[in-house]
């Protein structure tokens, strides 16, 4: 059965999340092996940098000829290209066996069709950096070089996110359907999963497919922010700054108002950590009551997707599945639980739509949290490259608003000759 290595850089930036999936792109799906890199500070610092850099960037050469690009371009490549070499020999895998390498890029900027509005022209846009021709080639002369043999040709599929986004999709979430499919495997039919990441986002499964699906807002954003901003933590850990705190409901409406438009704009819809004003936080943060502050922002976030449940049309699933890193923060959890039962503190203009959620439910909530998620996205990468190898569509109107469904990704094969990349940025770059 197809072999497939799936790589993962989100929008935490903390770290490089590889695996390696045995499918066959239809009924079958097993996790073989993971491992997750984790990146340097300086590493991180670049990447927010350079992503403050593009807003005075106008096209693809703008970009391309900023000096941090090459350099962090370059930088970051080496270390997939070496994250990707001690996975593949950490788990013993014959370079072979591999169908592909499944690769998204970094994404550091996101305008999808939602952002759009009646005074704005901007032609819809992603930006993700990483070329899958250099990854390729990196693999190809590795393995070359140190088996001194005859390679058979590595192939990289990526740039997943041009497809839907040039064929008027969101280009985002990706998730849904791989989430659908993994409910066939376990037997369920209905359930809607919601993955706790950088950014939050909600797929609804009725009848074991993929039926919608879309970003819900901020999840770790607003508290790993404010503690990397006055602490010497990168994230609240075990919500220790949380369980501490107490809400600030103040704060909790200046939170929502923020991001209002796209909180309450109805799906499709995708986010990004632009659209959330994260910098803005400091105009009503500081060290003072810190504990306040980050038991609010994950507060914060579960409100989002509980609120998020309002654009389900009709019924909604008693069931649901919680994955993703921000599910380890206990605060999160309980506050979810609390604000689905309605036992959580709502802001007043909000009360009638929480009881309606609650109202529209199928049953007393079963909720379900998946622990062991945490290559969920990597995972996503390979499947995504499965179907790429079957040219299955993997969005559809449904899910992401695109015009027709759409097989996501292009391929490279390795060349041990090629010395330029003119593929450094996706294809729906500016």
């Amino acid at each position: 059965m197809p072999f497939y290595i799936g790589i993962m850089t989100g929008n935490s930036m903390d770290a490089v999340d590889v695996v390696s999936v045995e499918t066959d792109g239809k009924t079958f799906l097993k996790e073989q092996g993971f491992h997750s890199y984790a990146f340097s500070k300086e590493m991180q610092e670049n990447m927010a940098l350079l992503r403050g850099q593009l807003t005075r960037c106008q096209t693809r050469d703008d970009i391309e000829n900023l000096p941090l690009f090459e350099t962090l371009h370059q930088a970051y490549m080496t270390q997939i290209i070496a994250c990707v070499v001690d996975f593949i020999r950490r788990f013993n895998i014959a370079p072979a066996d591999i169908a592909a390498v499944c690769f998204h890029g970094k994404t550091l900027d996101h305008y999808p069709p939602s952002r759009k509005d009646k005074t704005n022209r901007k032609t819809p846009y992603t930006v993700q950096m990483g070329s899958g021709q250099m990854l390729a080639d990196g693999l190809y002369r590795y393995f070359k070089q140190e088996t001194n043999e005859k390679m058979v040709p590595i192939r990289v599929i990526y740039d997943f996110r041009s497809d839907d986004l040039l064929n008027g999709g969101e280009g985002a979430p990706l998730v849904p359907v791989l989430n659908a499919f993994q409910a066939r495997m376990s037997g369920v039919q209905n359930r809607v999963d919601i993955n706790a990441g950088n950014t939050s986002n909600l797929s609804l499964i009725q009848n074991g497919e993929a039926v919608g699906g879309f970003d819900l807002g901020p999840c770790n954003e607003y508290a790993d922010y404010l503690m990397r901003t006055y602490t010497a933590f990168p994230f609240d850990e075990n919500g220790l700054y949380a369980a501490q705190g107490t809400l600030d409901c103040d704060l909790l409406h200046t939170l929502f108002r923020q991001g209002q438009s796209f909180y309450e704009k109805r799906p499709p819809k995708s986010g990004d950590p632009a659209i959330y004003n994260t910098q803005n936080i400091q105009a009503f943060c500081s060290s003072e009551n810190l504990a306040d502050k980050v038991h609010t922002a994950v507060y914060f976030a579960a409100y989002l997707m509980v609120y998020g449940l309002r654009f389900i049309q009709g019924a909604v699933p008693h069931r649901f599945l919680l994955f993703g890193g921000g599910w380890k923060n206990p605060v999160l959890r309980e506050t979810f639980e609390r604000l689905l039962f309605g036992k959580g503190v709502v802001l007043k203009e909000h009360t009638a739509v929480f009881q309606e959620i609650r109202h529209r439910l199928t049953g007393k909530p079963l909720i379900q949290l998946d622990d062991e998620a945490q290559a969920t996205e990597s995972v996503l990468m390979a499947l995504m490259g499965a179907y790429f190898d079957l040219k299955k569509p993997w969005t559809t109107p449904q899910l992401t608003g695109c015009r027709f469904p759409s097989v996501c990704g292009i391929e490279a094969v390795s060349d041990e000759k090629r010395s330029v990349y003119t593929d450094r940025l996706c294809r729906a770059c500016f």
